[in-house]
């Protein structure tokens, strides 16, 4: 009753919900690695992840990027990490670049690295600066290498300063 048709008109068999990969512990990968699904990595990788949902559990070895909408990492982590969400438990290890849009820490935790926000698909913050009428480079600077307000606030009175005097 409720089947769902393609674009000719015939109807598709449901999709079913694909079970979680698991990679054992005594698993050793030497590659890449690519899952539509969701993904537990208890072993050891050397290469790229890439899948939907990716947990690295707290005996997993990587080395290598690893991509997904969501993921947690409870074990070692080389190379880099890209998600719109982040985790890493109080058994991370992770010495790598991360990009997401949201990055939860808990205590205990080990991050070597640089971490860098990407903005979601609605820039909701960048819109309520505009329309108050505040320069979004000022109102909130970035941790890591972004604009230093104060520094360009003393420049830009010398400047002026200096115009006036002449």
């Amino acid at each position: 009753m409720f089947q769902k048709k393609d674009s000719r008109g015939q109807q598709q068999a449901p999709q079913k919900q694909a079970a979680p990969s698991i990679l054992s512990a005594d698993l050793v990968v030497n590659g890449n690695l690519v899952s539509d699904g969701d993904m537990q990595v208890d072993g050891t990788v050397e290469g790229d992840i890439t899948s939907k949902k990716l947990t690295i559990s707290s005996t997993a070895i990587v080395r290598g990027s690893i991509e997904a909408d969501a993921i947690v990492i409870a074990g070692a982590v080389t190379g880099q990490v890209k998600a719109r969400h982040v985790t890493l438990n109080k058994t991370a290890r992770v010495i790598a670049d991360v990009v997401q849009e949201r990055l939860t820490i808990e205590p205990g935790a080990f991050f070597e690295g640089n971490c860098r926000h990407f903005p979601g698909e609605k820039p909701v913050e960048k819109k309520a600066l505009e329309r108050i009428g505040a320069k979004p480079e000022l109102a909130s600077p970035s941790v890591v290498g972004g604009p230093k307000p104060a520094a360009a606030t003393v420049a830009d009175a010398k400047d002026k300063e200096s115009r006036a005097l002449a």
